[in-house]
């Protein structure tokens, strides 16, 4: 079309031409809602190809075009809006674009009036500013969070601080501000340079928040240094519980990029609002910091990783079992498994032993009650370390025996499983050759969570085992569950077999329900000659006790295990029921 060709066209063709020349949407619709006219992008935007639009409204379109029908409701709804404002209403409206993403619409809306008053029509044009929307989160996101974590930055604090202290005053409930600092993070730099230190930073970045409720807030202020806003508290036991999930969540392995992985630790100030001097934000900040100072100046002898302002530090009062533990009094016993089949020694069971400062050793059973559950998480990856190195040197001396290892099943979370993951990957040991043996009488295995880590422990490769089956009656009831690959009877059903013959019946039915469910049966407490022969005979191929040996360190061992087999004195079916005549005991 020409200059000459405008000039000389009606003025409809002309502003027909000119509303089709927008990039924008353009309706016109009369008084009534009905739409009049519109232009290219517009009928694509609504999708009205062969759609008889003309001089329908926009709830009529709906019943045509039922995929829109949220989206004529909304324009019902904006187009009311300017009718009784009776000027330009601009509005943001959500669409799907021709290419089917969905978009942001500004939609401004000029109600058009009659001289009488009455409603003449509205003119109205969309335009697309999803691109604009996107500019604008883009910096806000820069203006209120940190660039590196995605968390919120000191600013957006500021703001939070003072909301949560009016929740805090209207709901009559405590406000707990949290600064953490992490311990020890320099020579994470240092050691794996400035990228893994922010990959620390970003994998807390994630689990702090994971950790809290969804009504509590984390920020990272800078550097090593976090601050969390705990609302809706009661009291400080509140407090302790949410704060000892964060300790466990800070301290759980970290992978690195470069398949390292590293631990890492925390300090933390603690202050309340609204006690004492908590009357700004600032305060709050100020107090928590000053709480955060004495906290790292305690750090060596603290009981938790957290002080409350004002208070003074709670300094852990260790046991005499966790101070040997932590002083390196460990030592490793092994005690041999016998394979009733080809008597021969093929696996070995590690124990803990802690020598005192006087040089006696203490049992299990003497410093265990001692440790915290943390102390035996510690004592399990210990045991099963030195374990692993020794198992390498008795491969060299041409001994190819299995080892199983005592895992406190309180121990077992995420971290463990990491844990262990680390340590197999490290060792050169099978892990098939591994068997964790977890105590049997623990309300933790009746919970799925522990089933869940369970089945990630039997994804390494490593064997599981029941320890102490018979101890607990709901045993039998939870082991069809649990993915273990041995059971081992509790001692007291065999120690006891010459006072109560009888009980050997029941080694008999726990054999049956082994081979029944396809795992391995260990018996243990086999300690004299007359149990050892008697136990054979029921068929259980593998045993343990002092019969066969005691437990022994492992230079011991290894003289132990160059030894010929082991002979069983002969012992006829009859001798069941009559354990008195006392058979020799078993030569080396």
């Amino acid at each position: 079309m020409t200059i000459d060709d405008i000039e000389d066209s009606p003025p409809s063709e002309r502003l027909s031409a000119l509303l089709e020349a927008l990039p924008d949407a353009f309706f016109f619709k009369d008084g009534a809602g009905r739409w009049q006219i519109i232009n290219e992008p517009a009928k694509r935007l609504f999708h009205l190809e062969g759609i008889p639009w003309e001089g329908k409204t926009d709830m009529e379109l709906a019943e045509l075009h039922p995929d829109f029908r949220d989206i004529h409701a909304a324009c019902v709804a904006d187009d009311e809006k300017a009718w009784q404002a009776r000027q330009l209403v601009v509005v943001e409206e959500k669409m799907v674009r021709e290419d089917g993403q969905q978009a942001i619409y500004e939609t401004r809306k000029m109600p058009l009036f009659k001289v009488n008053g009455e409603r003449a029509g509205m003119a109205i044009i969309g335009r697309d500013i999803t691109a604009q929307k996107e500019v604008e989160e883009r910096i806000r996101q820069a203006a209120f969070h940190d660039d590196l974590t995605g968390l919120p930055n000191r600013r957006f604090l500021e703001i939070q601080m003072e909301q949560a202290m009016a929740r805090a005053d209207r709901h009559n409930r405590l406000l707990a501000v949290c600064m953490l600092d992490l311990d020890d993070f320099k020579p994470v730099n240092d050691t794996y340079g400035h990228e893994a230190g922010d990959e620390v930073l970003v994998a807390l970045g994630k689990r702090l928040p994971e950790a809290l409720r969804k009504s509590d807030f984390v920020a990272r202020l800078g550097g090593d240094e976090f601050v969390l806003l705990v609302e809706d508290l009661k009291d400080l036991d509140d407090l302790a519980n949410i704060l000892k999930k964060i300790e466990g969540t800070i301290a759980a392995p970290i992978p690195l990029r470069n398949g390292e992985s590293i631990q890492i630790g925390a300090s933390m100030g603690v202050t309340l609002y609204p006690f004492g001097d908590t009357d700004t934000g600032d305060n709050l900040l100020r107090l928590a910091d000053e709480a955060l100072y004495e906290s790292k100046a305690n750090k060596a002898d603290r009981e938790r990783f957290w002080v409350l302002f004002g208070e003074d530090v709670q300094k852990e009062k260790y046991t005499p079992a966790q101070q040997l533990l932590d002083a390196g009094a460990l030592e490793v016993w092994y005690q041999p498994i016998l394979d009733s089949r080809t008597r021969k020694v093929v696996g070995i069971e590690a124990l803990a032993r802690l020598r005192n400062t006087d040089g006696t050793f203490w049992s299990p059973a003497k410093f265990l009650p001692q440790l915290q559950i943390g102390n035996l998480s510690d004592l399990t990856k210990k045991v099963l370390a030195q374990s692993l190195a020794d198992l390498s040197l008795l491969d060299k001396q041409g001994s190819s025996l299995w080892i199983s290892v005592n895992l406190d099943p309180r121990s077992i979370s995420e971290s463990c499983v990491t844990c262990l993951q680390e340590m197999i990957a490290q060792s050169t040991v099978d892990p098939s050759r591994v068997t964790l043996e977890i105590l049997e009488g623990n309300d933790f295995l009746e919970q799925q969570n522990a089933l869940n880590h369970l089945l990630e422990i039997k994804a390494l490769g490593v064997r599981l085992a029941l320890d102490d089956v018979g101890s607990a009656y709901s045993s039998l009831l939870r082991m069809k569950d649990l993915p273990i690959d041995e059971i081992k009877l509790d001692q007291g059903f065999t120690r006891s077999l010459e006072e109560r013959p009888q009980d050997l019946h029941f080694v008999g039915a726990i054999q049956d329900l082994a081979a029944g469910m396809g795992v391995d049966l260990v018996v243990e407490g086999v300690e004299t000659g007359d149990i050892l022969d008697a136990i054979i005979v029921t068929g259980v191929s593998f045993l343990q006790g002092y019969a066969i040996a005691k437990p022994m360190p492992l230079a011991e061992l290894q003289i132990f295990l160059q030894r010929p087999p082991f002979m069983i004195s002969s012992i006829q079916p009859a001798c069941l029921g009559s354990m008195a005549n006392k058979s020799s005991p078993i030569m080396l």
